[in-house]
């Protein structure tokens, strides 16, 4: 499973920021570890295993010594201005058990500032977040930490499937910045608010409930096609571009 999210920093936050990223990433980790305990130790991306299980990214919940010095190792001949980004990876070569993410910031490209979370799975039918309900808590965190402008869930594999290659697809959960009801989308299985301070932020969108989303089944697929379908003729499913 994959969960991928678009945001946008303030200018609060200065250039080559490493320990920040990687703390504000921690608040993310916390709570997919609760989830699945593969998912609680991570290690700096490196050129082989053995360099990468050598870099821990937390030392006691703070980011580790090694891990900012590898980062600003690896882009000090590179510009303050262009993208940067972080690779982490949970430490197991297990097929079903593999996890890596990525966070970009810096520069000004169309998805320079994103966090991509990779997780396998032991099948095609299962999520290691758990069920619609459990992953929409990933997913209103993530909103949380990063003022997502918006948040896809589901098979990476998806994106073939998707209707438009210009705009985020649904997949099994799509997070807009929007209040949406069920008027408006009545192909969705669920409509869950993401509240901030009180009021509405936005709203999941779930494709699918009773089971977990599979790419490889049709129904699937076809209820996420017609969410997309449906909040494009609305003008709420966003362009890459205008974000």
């Amino acid at each position: 499973m994959n969960l991928f999210a678009q945001h946008r920093d303030s200018g609060a936050v200065s250039s080559s920021a490493f320990e920040f990223h990687i703390r504000r990433l921690r608040l993310l980790v916390d709570l997919i570890s609760q989830k699945d305990s593969t998912l609680a130790n991570w290690y700096i991306q490196a050129d082989t295993i053995v360099e990468a299980l050598q870099c821990n990214v937390y030392e006691n919940n703070e980011p580790s010594k090694a891990a900012i010095l590898a980062l600003s190792n690896e882009y000090k001949n590179v510009s303050q201005s262009a993208t940067k980004s972080i690779g982490i990876w949970n430490g197991t070569e297990s097929e079903e058990e593999g996890a890596t993410a990525y966070v970009s910031f810096d520069g000004g490209g169309e998805i320079s500032q994103m966090i991509d979370l990779e997780m396998s799975e032991k099948n095609c039918r299962s999520s290691r977040l758990g069920d619609y309900k459990s992953v929409a808590e990933v997913i209103a965190r993530t909103v949380g930490i990063y003022e997502s402008l918006y948040v896809t869930f589901g098979p990476r594999k998806y994106a073939t499937e998707a209707v438009f290659d210009d705009r985020p697809g649904v997949s099994w959960m799509l997070y807009l910045p929007h209040v949406l009801t069920l008027a408006q989308v009545p192909e969705a299985r669920a409509l869950i608010q993401v509240v901030r301070d009180g009021g509405q932020q936005g709203t999941i969108i779930v494709s699918v409930t009773d089971e977990v989303f599979d790419v490889n089944n049709r129904e699937h697929v076809k209820a996420a096609n017609d969410i997309e379908i449906r909040l494009a003729d609305q003008n709420l499913l966003p362009r890459f571009v205008d974000l």
